[in-house]
Protein backbone atom coordinates (compact mmCIF):
# COMPACT_ATOMS: atom_id res chain seq x y z
CA UNK A 1 0.00 0.00 0.00
CA UNK A 2 1.36 3.32 -0.88
CA UNK A 3 1.28 5.54 2.21
CA UNK A 4 3.25 8.61 1.12
CA UNK A 5 1.42 11.82 2.21
CA UNK A 6 0.70 14.86 -0.12
CA UNK A 7 -0.76 18.28 1.47
CA UNK A 8 -1.76 20.92 -0.67
CA UNK A 9 -3.77 24.14 -0.21
CA UNK A 10 -6.14 25.81 -3.00
CA UNK A 11 -8.41 28.47 -3.14
CA UNK A 12 -12.55 27.54 -3.13
CA UNK A 13 -14.41 29.84 -6.33
CA UNK A 14 -17.77 29.44 -5.47
CA UNK A 15 -19.52 28.58 -9.00
CA UNK A 16 -17.77 27.99 -12.41
CA UNK A 17 -14.50 28.36 -12.90
CA UNK A 18 -15.25 29.41 -16.18
CA UNK A 19 -15.77 33.29 -16.03
CA UNK A 20 -16.06 36.31 -18.56
CA UNK A 21 -14.48 38.53 -15.83
CA UNK A 22 -11.96 38.29 -13.16
CA UNK A 23 -12.28 40.44 -10.27
CA UNK A 24 -8.63 40.37 -8.88
CA UNK A 25 -9.61 41.34 -5.12
CA UNK A 26 -12.16 38.79 -4.84
CA UNK A 27 -11.23 37.18 -1.61
CA UNK A 28 -11.98 33.43 -1.29
CA UNK A 29 -11.26 30.52 1.50
CA UNK A 30 -7.93 28.40 1.60
CA UNK A 31 -8.79 24.63 1.17
CA UNK A 32 -6.62 22.24 2.33
CA UNK A 33 -6.07 18.53 0.47
CA UNK A 34 -4.43 15.35 1.92
CA UNK A 35 -3.87 12.69 -0.40
CA UNK A 36 -2.31 9.23 0.87
CA UNK A 37 -1.67 6.50 -2.11
CA UNK A 38 -5.80 6.65 -3.05
CA UNK A 39 -7.51 8.06 -0.39
CA UNK A 40 -8.29 12.00 0.11
CA UNK A 41 -9.65 13.95 2.64
CA UNK A 42 -9.91 17.60 2.13
CA UNK A 43 -10.56 20.20 4.96
CA UNK A 44 -11.13 23.73 5.58
CA UNK A 45 -8.33 25.82 6.91
CA UNK A 46 -10.42 28.64 7.78
CA UNK A 47 -7.94 31.17 5.79
CA UNK A 48 -8.99 33.74 3.54
CA UNK A 49 -7.13 35.67 1.16
CA UNK A 50 -7.37 37.91 -1.98
CA UNK A 51 -6.81 36.30 -5.21
CA UNK A 52 -4.38 38.44 -6.53
CA UNK A 53 -1.87 37.48 -3.82
CA UNK A 54 -2.04 33.84 -4.06
CA UNK A 55 -0.03 31.60 -6.24
CA UNK A 56 -1.85 28.25 -7.66
CA UNK A 57 1.40 26.69 -8.59
CA UNK A 58 2.77 26.96 -5.43
CA UNK A 59 -0.17 27.12 -2.78
CA UNK A 60 1.02 29.73 -0.65
CA UNK A 61 0.97 33.77 -0.73
CA UNK A 62 2.41 35.39 -2.74
CA UNK A 63 5.08 38.55 -1.84
CA UNK A 64 6.68 39.53 1.37
CA UNK A 65 3.62 42.18 2.86
CA UNK A 66 2.84 41.53 5.99
CA UNK A 67 -0.51 39.82 5.08
CA UNK A 68 1.29 37.04 2.94
CA UNK A 69 3.98 36.56 5.74
CA UNK A 70 1.32 35.56 8.38
CA UNK A 71 -1.30 33.73 6.22
CA UNK A 72 2.01 31.29 4.70
CA UNK A 73 3.10 31.07 8.64
CA UNK A 74 -0.37 29.56 9.32
CA UNK A 75 -0.27 27.35 5.87
CA UNK A 76 2.77 26.40 6.94
CA UNK A 77 1.56 25.19 10.92
CA UNK A 78 -1.40 22.97 9.30
CA UNK A 79 0.70 21.59 7.31
CA UNK A 80 3.68 20.46 9.87
CA UNK A 81 0.78 19.60 11.76
CA UNK A 82 -0.94 17.03 9.68
CA UNK A 83 2.60 15.61 8.63
CA UNK A 84 2.77 15.04 12.87
CA UNK A 85 -0.65 13.55 12.92
CA UNK A 86 -0.03 11.10 9.75
CA UNK A 87 3.56 10.20 11.30
CA UNK A 88 1.95 9.46 14.53
CA UNK A 89 -0.74 7.10 12.87
CA UNK A 90 1.55 5.41 11.03
CA UNK A 91 3.83 4.67 13.42
CA UNK A 92 1.16 3.24 15.99
CA UNK A 93 -0.96 1.49 13.22
CA UNK A 94 1.13 0.56 10.22
CA UNK A 95 -1.44 1.66 7.87
CA UNK A 96 -2.98 5.39 7.28
CA UNK A 97 -5.53 7.08 5.15
CA UNK A 98 -6.04 10.75 4.55
CA UNK A 99 -9.70 10.98 6.42
CA UNK A 100 -7.85 9.36 9.77
CA UNK A 101 -5.29 12.05 9.57
CA UNK A 102 -8.17 14.72 8.60
CA UNK A 103 -9.92 13.47 11.93
CA UNK A 104 -6.78 13.70 14.47
CA UNK A 105 -5.77 16.99 12.17
CA UNK A 106 -9.42 18.26 13.41
CA UNK A 107 -9.17 16.53 17.05
CA UNK A 108 -12.32 14.40 15.75
CA UNK A 109 -12.46 11.00 17.44
CA UNK A 110 -12.31 8.77 15.16
CA UNK A 111 -14.72 5.25 15.62
CA UNK A 112 -12.42 2.74 14.96
CA UNK A 113 -10.58 1.66 17.85
CA UNK A 114 -7.29 -0.35 18.23
CA UNK A 115 -6.47 -3.49 19.30
CA UNK A 116 -4.32 -2.24 22.13
CA UNK A 117 -6.29 0.61 23.23
CA UNK A 118 -9.40 -1.34 23.83
CA UNK A 119 -7.28 -4.00 25.66
CA UNK A 120 -6.05 -1.21 27.79
CA UNK A 121 -10.14 0.20 28.30
CA UNK A 122 -11.14 -3.54 29.52
CA UNK A 123 -8.34 -3.95 31.99
CA UNK A 124 -9.47 -0.48 33.11
CA UNK A 125 -12.35 -1.48 33.63
CA UNK A 126 -11.47 -4.78 35.33
CA UNK A 127 -9.25 -3.38 37.74
CA UNK A 128 -12.21 -1.12 39.16
CA UNK A 129 -14.26 -4.45 40.38
CA UNK A 130 -10.58 -6.03 41.94
CA UNK A 131 -12.23 -7.24 45.23
CA UNK A 132 -15.84 -7.18 44.20
CA UNK A 133 -16.57 -9.57 41.87
CA UNK A 134 -12.97 -9.50 39.90
CA UNK A 135 -9.21 -11.30 41.22
CA UNK A 136 -5.58 -9.52 41.25
CA UNK A 137 -4.23 -12.68 39.84
CA UNK A 138 -6.72 -12.72 36.72
CA UNK A 139 -5.22 -8.85 36.19
CA UNK A 140 -1.79 -9.57 36.16
CA UNK A 141 -2.75 -12.55 33.96
CA UNK A 142 -4.43 -9.93 31.39
CA UNK A 143 -1.08 -7.56 32.10
CA UNK A 144 0.80 -10.73 30.79
CA UNK A 145 -1.45 -11.36 28.09
CA UNK A 146 -1.45 -7.78 26.98
CA UNK A 147 2.46 -7.60 26.64
CA UNK A 148 2.22 -11.03 24.59
CA UNK A 149 0.09 -9.04 22.34
CA UNK A 150 2.54 -5.84 22.28
CA UNK A 151 5.41 -7.86 20.99
CA UNK A 152 4.11 -9.97 18.46
CA UNK A 153 2.37 -6.90 16.49
CA UNK A 154 6.08 -5.22 17.21
CA UNK A 155 7.71 -8.68 15.94
CA UNK A 156 5.57 -9.78 12.96
CA UNK A 157 3.82 -6.33 11.65
CA UNK A 158 6.42 -3.80 13.34
CA UNK A 159 3.59 -1.64 14.64
CA UNK A 160 3.21 -0.49 18.02
CA UNK A 161 -0.93 -0.87 17.28
CA UNK A 162 -3.11 -2.31 15.00
CA UNK A 163 -6.86 -1.05 14.07
CA UNK A 164 -9.73 -3.49 14.55
CA UNK A 165 -10.54 -3.88 11.33
CA UNK A 166 -7.44 -5.35 10.25
CA UNK A 167 -8.57 -8.38 12.83
CA UNK A 168 -9.14 -11.38 10.57
CA UNK A 169 -9.09 -15.12 10.78
CA UNK A 170 -4.94 -14.45 9.13
CA UNK A 171 -4.24 -12.44 12.22
CA UNK A 172 -5.62 -15.18 14.60
CA UNK A 173 -3.69 -17.88 12.80
CA UNK A 174 -0.45 -15.89 12.83
CA UNK A 175 -0.87 -15.14 16.61
CA UNK A 176 -1.37 -18.72 17.43
CA UNK A 177 1.40 -19.94 15.64
CA UNK A 178 3.55 -17.14 17.88
CA UNK A 179 2.30 -18.67 21.05
CA UNK A 180 2.85 -22.24 20.12
CA UNK A 181 5.97 -22.47 18.43
CA UNK A 182 8.18 -19.28 18.90
CA UNK A 183 6.93 -18.52 22.37
CA UNK A 184 7.03 -22.40 23.00
CA UNK A 185 3.68 -22.08 25.17
CA UNK A 186 1.45 -24.96 26.04
CA UNK A 187 -2.02 -26.18 24.41
CA UNK A 188 -3.54 -24.98 28.18
CA UNK A 189 -1.89 -21.56 27.75
CA UNK A 190 -2.21 -20.56 24.19
CA UNK A 191 -6.21 -21.63 25.10
CA UNK A 192 -6.67 -18.99 28.14
CA UNK A 193 -4.21 -16.54 25.97
CA UNK A 194 -6.95 -16.91 22.78
CA UNK A 195 -10.20 -16.87 25.23
CA UNK A 196 -8.65 -13.38 26.54
CA UNK A 197 -7.85 -12.08 23.34
CA UNK A 198 -11.81 -13.08 22.14
CA UNK A 199 -13.24 -11.14 25.28
CA UNK A 200 -10.86 -7.43 24.03
CA UNK A 201 -13.11 -7.92 20.89
CA UNK A 202 -16.42 -9.94 22.01
CA UNK A 203 -17.78 -9.99 18.38
CA UNK A 204 -14.62 -12.73 17.59
CA UNK A 205 -16.22 -15.55 19.76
Amino acid sequence: MNNELKVSFYLKREGSTERTEVNPDAVYPIVGKIIIGNSIAQFSSKLKIEERLWSVKSGRAIGKSRVAVELNREINKINLSIHVHYRDILDRTGTVIAQDVKNAFQGIATAQKTLLVLFGEMMQNFQTRIGIDRAESTYRKYITIRKQVKRFLKVKYKVQDIPLNQLDLTFIEAFDFHLRVERKMTDESVSSTMLVLFKVVPYWS
